[in-house]
């Protein structure tokens, strides 16, 4: 393993870390045990920087990861946030601070982030007077938080802004092999102004590793996996500090971890050509972060937009069938249920449309 700066706040931290959002539900159902295991192998395997919120995994993601911390000698860096739907105000946001402390077993959180910004109009929420801003701010004074970051998935014009008001020390960002052609303006705008860039999604929620023959162009060498090449394409960027894979199991945390066992340089040339071999379309992939998992009709929205990335890339309606079935177990019958109220869009951290989408499938296959 090695190790980057995190921005300008002098902590060295794992090239690949650890994203704790895709543990298992039959395994953190039995208790926090078997979850925490990955975490203590990760540990072992130089990992020290664990990225972690409240909500994540049925609420259990913070448990898990404190849960290994408790039997760490050697504590790793800990990542953890706030969203506008966990509080509102500057105690709500302290409250919230308070809870993660407790759950994961720590005296200080090394990287707070205020959660999952999509517009500038969120950034000021948060950060208004007696926001949550202000409560974590108030923490950071006590020496509960030692660094005040933000997670977001807005444009790079919006970025750039929050950049230049310096509020924050580090971002984290959606960004990967899909991604990264439309969204490096942002990233570089963070590295220029000194901030730690950690990046989450980096396998594409699942899609790079699911279509190992579609992005083989990704690949150094023959005998790398799709999984290693993904990670070092990222990680080799300068102006990325760490990615943050979200291994469920001990094998998938390791393939990720081999990832940074040496040191690889991606270059402008090689990224330049790189872009030219990307369609369009594949930004338009849904990354599964499940955002929109919040349907006042109980369509499984998340399910459903992970199987229709199934016809962005065939160009087959019958693959999204494919897809539900045999990795979802359902049909697509829900979907024709959208009554259009337009949550679900709202939510969207990439603003997909969503709707157009259900009725495709909707039309199509039922």
């Amino acid at each position: 393993m090695y190790y980057k700066a995190l921005g300008k706040t002098g902590k060295e931290v794992s090239a690949v870390s650890f994203g704790a959002m895709r543990f298992r539900e039959d395994d953190y159902k039995k208790g926090p045990g078997r979850c925490a295991d990955i975490v203590l192998r990760a540990r072992e395997l130089g990992v020290n920087y664990f990225d972690t919120a409240p909500g994540y995994c049925n609420d259990q993601s913070e448990i898990i990861v404190g849960h290994a911390i408790n039997q760490m000698k050697d504590k790793p860096y800990v990542s953890t946030k706030c969203g506008l739907w966990n509080a509102d105000t500057a105690d709500g946001a302290y409250g919230m601070v308070q809870q993660s402390l407790k759950r994961l077993n720590v005296d200080k959180i090394t990287v707070y982030n205020m959660w999952c910004i999509k517009s500038l109009d969120e950034y000021r929420e948060m950060t208004k007077p007696g926001g949550i801003y202000e409560g974590i701010a108030r923490a950071k004074e006590e020496g509960l938080i030692e660094h005040i970051c933000c997670s977001t998935h807005i444009d790079g014009n919006g970025l750039a802004q929050i950049v230049s008001e310096g509020l924050v020390e580090c971002v984290t960002l959606g960004y990967n092999a899909l991604n990264f052609a439309y969204r490096r303006t942002g990233v570089k705008a963070c590295y220029e102004a000194g901030l730690g860039v950690v990046l989450m999604n980096p396998l594409g929620g699942g899609m790079i590793p699911r279509h190992s023959d579609r992005f083989d162009f990704i690949k150094n060498t023959p005998d790398e996996s799709i999984v290693q090449a993904a990670l070092r394409f990222l990680i080799g960027q300068k102006e990325v500090s760490a990615a943050l894979p979200g291994p469920g199991t001990i094998e998938e945390l390791e393939e990720c971890v081999s990832a940074a066992n040496l040191k690889y340089e991606v270059t402008e040339a090689m990224l330049t050509q790189m872009a030219g071999k990307l369609q369009n379309e594949l930004n338009t992939l849904c990354t599964s972060c499940a955002y929109c998992d919040e349907c006042p009709v109980d369509i499984p929205i998340p399910r459903l937009l992970d199987s229709y990335n199934e016809f962005i890339l065939k160009g087959s309606y019958e693959a999204i069938a494919g897809r539900l079935k045999g990795h979802w177990g359902i049909t697509a019958e829900k979907a024709a249920d959208c009554i259009k109220c337009g949550r679900c869009e709202t939510l969207c951290t990439q603003k997909l449309p969503i709707i157009e989408r259900l009725g495709e499938i909707a039309a199509h296959l039922v």
